[in-house]
């Protein structure tokens, strides 16, 4: 079918606003399918809420394709794609250093935030070059069962050294590096040079290394282990979603002893559906839309008008943070150490060999 100019004209500004107002066989005619690579769990369910007001708010001319197949399992997907030139994924979605070590590889374009206007109101930091960050997680908290430990059981202020006390040896769970090194700049802003030692003295205590961190929370929650290292938000997923019996406590000493890591959404270089995908993502960085993250207990979100809400209030419950004076989520920024994780990601593959090296294949 040959369309006229006017018709032309038209298809363009419905493209351009992400308004649909035509008739359903042109609709079906002009979808686009915007294909996501990302994370399991929670993150597989905000995609799927998000495809649906997607799909709503354009009448079925964007649809999402969302595959969860997990942190190291989609970067290596996409190198694939580079490597075999057969290019089928439009965003990455993913924790840190993935995004970072894609950018550093060539493998990503600049997001052009200039033509993306819904992405002016998000907090200044979620605009990256690499990545528009949709949240980030902050690492620094001691997750337990409360069905074996209690938060009495603890000497305050906790520090890293907590996992490495030998009264939890065979009691600490503890995710491999090789497939989630989120921890380990953490570690090595705090120890330095001593930074290898300390996971030897943790590895005493290690009963279960696993090779996904949702199988390492979701391991303490079923009590195969007592102990493990946590951010602020799944500690509030284990205990408001999901109903376990899980608390945490944060890692107070010294100031600045926890991580920021940043769940991005970035896009591929050679992605087939660029100019859609450049849509999804402003569409998605509305308020309304990021606020399906506090209504699915995922974490708190970047944007500004989502505040206050319930769900960060319930998160610093639930992870006992007036124990160290925090009564706001801002609060909790004061005890971070920021890493540059793209400068991080150029010298990961080095800390994690020798952590495998080191500690996981010397374990007794």
């Amino acid at each position: 079918m040959i369309l006229s100019a006017d018709r032309r004209d038209l298809l363009k500004t419905i493209l351009a606003t992400g308004i649909a107002p035509f008739v359903p066989s042109l609709a079906f005619a002009q979808t686009q399918t915007v294909n996501v690579v990302g994370n399991p769990g929670l993150h597989h369910e905000l995609w799927k809420r998000w495809a649906q007001m997607l799909a709503q708010d354009t009448n079925g001319a964007i649809q999402v394709r969302y595959d969860p197949i997990g942190y190291a399992p989609a970067y290596g997907r996409i190198k694939q794609e580079f490597e075999t030139k057969n290019f089928s994924t439009d965003v990455f979605y993913n924790d840190a250093p993935f995004p970072e070590q894609l950018w550093n590889e060539g493998m990503l374009r600049e997001i052009p935030y200039m033509d993306m206007p819904n992405t002016q109101k998000l907090f200044p930091h979620a605009r990256r070059a690499y990545g528009l960050e949709v949240f980030q997680t902050i690492w620094g908290i001691v997750g337990f069962n409360t069905n074996f430990v209690k938060v009495g059981d603890f000497k305050q202020p906790l520090t890293w050294e907590e996992f490495a006390d030998p009264r939890w040896k065979g009691k600490v769970s503890w995710v491999d590096a090789r497939a989630f090194p989120a921890w380990v700049p953490v570690i090595v802003n705090q120890y330095g040079d001593k930074w290898i030692d300390y996971c030897k003295r943790v590895d005493a205590n290690v009963k279960t290394y696993h090779s996904r961190w949702i199988d390492n929370r979701i391991g303490m929650q079923r009590g195969d282990s007592w102990l493990t290292f946590h951010n602020w938000a799944t500690i509030y997923i284990g205990n408001k979603v999901e109903r376990a019996s899980v608390e945490g406590l944060p890692i107070a000493k010294p100031l600045q002893s926890m991580g920021n890591l940043p769940v991005s959404m970035s896009l591929l270089k050679n992605g087939p559906n660029q100019a859609t995908a450049i849509k999804v993502m402003d569409l998605c960085s509305q308020s309304r839309y990021t606020k399906v993250l506090h209504d699915i207990g995922l974490n708190p979100s970047n944007h500004p008008d989502n505040y206050p809400a319930a769900m960060p209030v319930l998160m610093l419950q639930v992870n006992n943070a007036g124990t160290i004076g925090v009564e706001r989520w801002e609060d909790v920024l004061k005890h971070v150490k920021p890493i540059d994780w793209v400068e991080w990601s150029k010298k990961m593959p080095q800390y994690v060999a020798q952590w495998e090296q080191e500690v996981l294949k010397k374990r007794t």
